[in-house]
């Protein structure tokens, strides 16, 4: 795969559908994870995923990023075909329980340290 696949232009940043693609993971993971996944931190994945100028990556990294996207795509595909980006309330127009907001801040890539799930 070419970088004209993945970047709008050389050494710049990727299409929207490719960070689409990867931010499908941040629902289930946090980005130091996504970012461990494709060989980047978990900040630079963050600058990467920006809507609104979004940083640029070296076109040399495109074939291992696809790779490892993909790889992560095969091994999550159950995962992600029955995923949304936010939870849905369990109470429609009603109070969310304590589980919607810890899963709506791991879709956000936060992690909450001392809290347990029951």
């Amino acid at each position: 795969m070419s970088f004209n696949e993945l970047q709008e232009i050389k050494n710049g940043p990727l299409k929207a559908k490719v960070r689409e693609r990867i931010s499908a993971f941040r629902a289930h993971y946090t980005l130091a994870e996504i970012g461990e996944a494709l060989g980047f931190s978990g900040p630079f994945v963050s600058q990467l995923l920006r809507d609104k100028n979004p940083a640029h990556m070296d076109s040399k990294h495109c074939p291992r990023v696809v790779k490892a996207l993909e790889k992560a795509e095969r091994e999550n595909a159950e995962l992600l075909s029955t995923s949304e980006r936010q939870p849905k309330s369990p109470i429609p127009g009603g109070a969310k329980s304590l589980d919607y907001h810890l899963a709506a801040i791991d879709a956000l890539g936060w992690k909450i340290t001392g809290l347990t799930r029951k």
